[in-house]
């Protein structure tokens, strides 16, 4: 769906080809049809939804005028205003100055085409910048080798295997100080190659428990 041109005011980053915007009301029947979606789910691990539009609306308004200070939800446009996906923050801890990260683009021609790794970049510049985080991490499956690219071109570095829910998940995670280091050497930039991924962060000698 084009979201309004009124929408631009909500833009918290731009980059070459998406915009990071907070979260405005026309977003919801998207979000809802993305959430049904049984490919989107088993991607992110879930059961497609199940509640009805006026129940899932109920719940988006709610969440999105009373955030929880632990998450962020965002909108990811197109440079034309066209909604193409979401990106977040959540599980967000003050004390260890870390939050989860997570990010869902809802048409499968907008996959592999370094969209995701664009919009998850120009998201972490933000985050950098607005918040006290130092340490943001993913969880995502081990067999999402498209997903995992991603992550790495945009700076992620596994640092251990979670099982959970019955299946293997990849934690990823990037430190703040060595990110900004690799945007300001231009790593990031869109004619970077993604042939030498940056270095990697200390592993675990094993994998942590679930839950984690």
């Amino acid at each position: 769906m084009t979201a309004p041109s009124s929408l631009r005011h909500l833009a918290v980053a731009t980059g070459r080809a998406v915009v990071i915007r907070r979260k405005h009301p026309s977003d919801a029947l998207d979000d809802y049809r993305w959430r049904r979606d049984p490919d989107l789910a088993r991607y992110d691990s879930r059961e497609p939804l199940t509640l009805s539009f006026s129940e899932f609306y109920e719940r988006f308004e709610r969440d999105r005028l009373y955030q929880d200070p632990t998450r962020g939800s965002f909108s990811i446009d197109s440079p034309e205003g066209e909604h193409i996906g979401n990106v977040m923050y959540y599980n967000a801890d003050e004390d260890r100055e870390s939050a989860e990260f997570g990010i869902s683009l809802g048409r499968d021609s907008d996959r592999g085409a370094g969209l995701g790794t664009e919009a998850t970049v120009t998201f972490l510049r933000y985050l950098w910048d607005a918040s006290p985080f130092r340490r943001i991490y993913l969880h995502t499956l081990d067999w999402n080798q498209r997903a995992e690219r991603c992550f790495r071109r945009a700076g992620f570095d596994q640092t251990a295997r979670v099982f959970r829910q019955d299946q293997w998940f990849l934690r990823m995670e990037v430190r703040r100080e060595w990110w900004l280091m690799w945007d300001m050497e231009g790593r990031f930039a869109p004619s970077a190659t993604p042939s030498a991924p940056p270095p990697s962060l200390p592993a675990p000698a094993r994998p942590e428990p679930s839950g984690g």
